[in-house]
């Protein structure tokens, strides 16, 4: 158990290297070409990304979250997916290639055919690296991700910025995700030093699909619905709306998604050899989601109370409209890793086919209550967004804690005190920010941060918050190791 314990440490610490890094640094990037480029630049990228998602899961298919999930598994089982995978690799894009044109007359947008052109030759590039990938996973090798994704993503970034400064416009964001991936195929290639063998065995594929064939039409179903938004801003409103949409998504998305990413793909791999261990699956979970939530729920609150000289601070003036956006969907980010860690545990017990369900009926949920908000407008959706996000928490936690009896009502007993907390603290800033006379956002800024995060850290110390002290103890133990 302490060979286990010592694993995922080790893995969520480069995992989230991998992930805050590489991020991070997409994040700068953007921060960069949101500053140079057009909302509606972003906003016809936005409306490709349920293209780009939902090819992407097909591509895999699965096979991944199978090859890590199963406990044994032989190089003709790794050999067999690369080959599939890259022939349902090109397989999409030609379909893809010819029916650009349709996807550019759904939006009206003509640019979008030579867009969708190029943009999905992603879908190839990444069949090269999806089972080195599973591969590295399965055997907790996050640290030689790392090494292999952090300089793919600052190439890339280097790239795009040339670009975009040279007048290449959206093409500038094409470049980001081509050449970005380019480079991760082939040093995964070089360090993964794993070759496939030239076979397929369908029987084998068969039985990796029973599990991953699930997982797949989740994701697709989620790969739609994540973006089901975009969709309906990009045919129904105008470019530039999809472009603020886009943005404000992603300063949501990129620290939930890729903090709860990383933390997902290492307990998946570490909890899934441990599934049959209800006692060490609960403590565990327990103690990953207080400590996101001690994290990200300061870090949402206090940026949508300071969201307008936030907005203005990293990307000029002419993205304030995106505000209102960013404040509502900062509830969705706040639940977001929340429902990923209680759908991970669904799958960690095996139970793809639960998965499924849970995925269909939010799914069924979401359609409805899209269809009755667009005659409201883009404020409506953005409300619905935030409510769905809560009743999805419900539902699947209902779901997760009857495997480990850690539900619903035991998870909010235990970030119940992270909330209040939080939201005093969150008040606190408000009416310093209400009173602040200055003009300077960088001032702003500093003052409303300092005041926030001073008192919720002395707050946590004096209550003994136990995500606090968790914290604290393993920097402790650390420190006195080195």
């Amino acid at each position: 158990m302490s060979t286990i314990k010592n694993q995922a440490i080790s893995g969520v610490f480069w995992s989230l290297l991998q992930n805050v890094g590489g991020k991070g640094i997409t994040f700068l990037v953007t921060l960069l070409l949101a500053r140079l480029l057009t909302p509606s630049a972003f906003g016809l990228i936005g409306m490709l990304a349920v293209v780009i998602q939902l090819s992407q899961v097909m591509v895999n298919a699965g096979f991944s979250q199978a090859l890590i999930q199963r406990k044994e598994i032989s190089n003709e089982d790794y050999s067999s997916v690369f080959f599939l995978n890259l022939m349902v690799s090109i397989f999409l894009y030609t379909l893809l290639f010819f029916g650009a044109p349709y996807i550019a007359d759904f939006y009206h947008q003509p640019q979008l055919v030579d867009l969708t052109r190029v943009l999905t030759l992603i879908f190839v590039i990444n069949a090269f690296s999806f089972v080195q990938e599973a591969k590295l996973t399965r055997e907790l090798k996050f640290k030689k991700l790392m090494m292999i994704n952090l300089p793919s993503t600052i190439a890339g970034g280097v790239i795009s910025i040339i670009m975009a400064y040279m007048g290449f416009g959206v093409w500038s964001i094409v470049a980001l995700q081509i050449s970005t991936r380019i480079l991760y195929a082939l040093q995964i290639w070089l360090y993964a030093r794993w070759r496939p063998q030239l076979l397929m065995q369908w029987d084998r594929l068969k039985e990796l699909f029973s599990f991953g064939g699930k997982i797949m039409l989740s994701s697709m179903i989620q790969a739609v619905y994540q973006n089901i938004y975009l969709i309906v801003l990009g045919r129904y409103f105008a470019v530039t709306s999809v472009g603020y949409y886009q943005n404000a998504n992603n300063l949501v998305q990129t620290p939930s998604a890729t903090i709860s990413g990383a933390i997902s793909k290492v307990s998946f791999s570490v909890f899934s050899s441990i599934q049959d261990d209800n006692e060490g699956l609960r403590s565990g979970y327990k103690k990953i989601v207080q400590q996101l939530m001690f994290w990200l729920c300061p870090a949402f609150v206090f940026a949508a109370i300071l969201a307008e000289p936030l907005f203005e601070f990293l990307f000029t003036a002419k993205w304030l409209p995106a505000v209102p956006y960013f404040q509502v969907l900062c509830v969705v980010g706040i639940l977001f890793p929340l429902n990923a860690f209680n759908l991970n545990m669904v799958n960690v017990k095996g139970r793809s086919d639960l998965y499924l369900k849970l995925e269909i009926i939010k799914k069924l949920i979401i359609t409805v209550g899209v269809i009755i908000c667009i005659p409201f407008g883009i404020k409506a959706l953005l409300y619905f967004q935030a409510f769905n996000s809560v009743l999805s928490y419900i539902i699947n936690s209902f779901y997760s804690g009857r495997f480990i009896s850690y539900g619903l009502f035991s998870q909010l007993k235990d970030i119940t005190p992270i909330v209040l907390l939080t939201i005093s603290t969150g008040f606190l800033i408000f009416l310093v920010n209400q009173f602040l006379t200055v003009d300077s956002n960088v001032i702003r800024l500093t003052i409303g941060l300092f005041t926030g995060y001073s008192t919720y850290w002395i707050a946590a110390y004096l209550t003994k918050l136990a995500p606090f002290l968790d914290f604290t103890n393993l920097v402790r133990n650390r420190l006195v190791k080195s």
